[in-house]
């Protein structure tokens, strides 16, 4: 069946949702990646208008990233849990993309703390740590009273929205596996006890099969028993009737009958 409880296959929903991880979120976190790239500019190079112009955009994007995840997570609530991790495989590439990009972008955009100038790495230089990288692009701080002060606030509050909208997704997706997981566990469960119980039964079964030829030979006995008292009784009985209507009686015999 196709349809179970109101849940459909991946089979019948793997057309929308291709729709959502081959096209609609990678434009969207590719547009994003640009804003990225002009932000870091424009914060570098002081210019505060457009970092302004270009935090707003952002903002939009990442709206629209959210419906996007949102319209692609109602989607994969209508898949059966059968078909659970055919789905995990299916969403996992972008969306573990998608919360990448938004935990970078907050973490660039953190104001480090900045280093001191002769901690700076030299041209040829290596190191083994990619967070002294990136807090070493030494991003001058938004003063407060430029508007993309107050433009980086509104978009730091959506990327942390964005970050966990991504996060609930990826625990609606592992929830159907583990409902499948339980419903194994259970079909397991119910499965190893009509085993048990079948085996119980056969026992019990051949209890009463070896028992029933002793009950036999003991109530065969009783009943053999029953009908020769039954007889005894009757032949008794009849013996004296006959005894006590003939009228005899037993006398001692005379000195004639004995001289005789």
């Amino acid at each position: 069946m196709s349809e179970e409880g109101g849940k459909l296959t991946l089979r019948r929903l793997e057309g929308p949702i291709h729709k959502f991880t081959k096209v609609a979120l990678p434009t969207d976190l590719e547009r994003l990646q640009r804003h990225h790239s002009n932000i870091l500019k424009f914060q570098q190079c002081e210019q505060w208008d457009r970092l302004h112009q270009e935090h707003v955009n952002a903002s939009r994007t990442v709206q629209q990233l959210r419906a996007n995840v949102r319209e692609m997570e109602k989607l994969c609530g209508l898949v059966r849990p059968e078909d659970g991790p055919a789905l995990e495989r299916l969403v996992k590439p972008i969306r573990d993309r998608a919360l990448a990009a938004a935990q970078d972008f907050l973490h660039l955009h953190s104001n480090p703390t900045p280093l001191p100038a002769t901690s700076s790495l030299s041209e040829g230089s290596h190191s083994d740590n990619p967070a002294v990288t990136q807090t070493q692009l030494l991003l001058p701080v938004i003063p407060d009273n430029e508007s993309a002060a107050e433009s980086w606030d509104t978009l730091e509050e959506d990327l942390k929205e964005l970050s966990g909208l991504v996060t609930d997704f990826s625990l609606l997706v592992h929830s159907q596996q583990e409902t499948i997981d339980s419903i194994e566990d259970n079909v397991n469960t119910a499965a190893a006890n009509v085993e048990e119980g079948t085996k119980s039964l056969g026992k019990a079964v051949g209890y009463r099969l070896a028992v029933l030829p002793v009950a036999g030979a003991v109530l065969g006995g009783v009943g053999w028993s029953a009908r020769a008292t039954s007889w005894v009784q009757g032949s008794w009985g009849g013996s004296s009737a006959r005894r006590r209507g003939s009228g005899l009686r037993w006398r001692e015999p005379g000195p004639e009958e004995t001289a005789g």
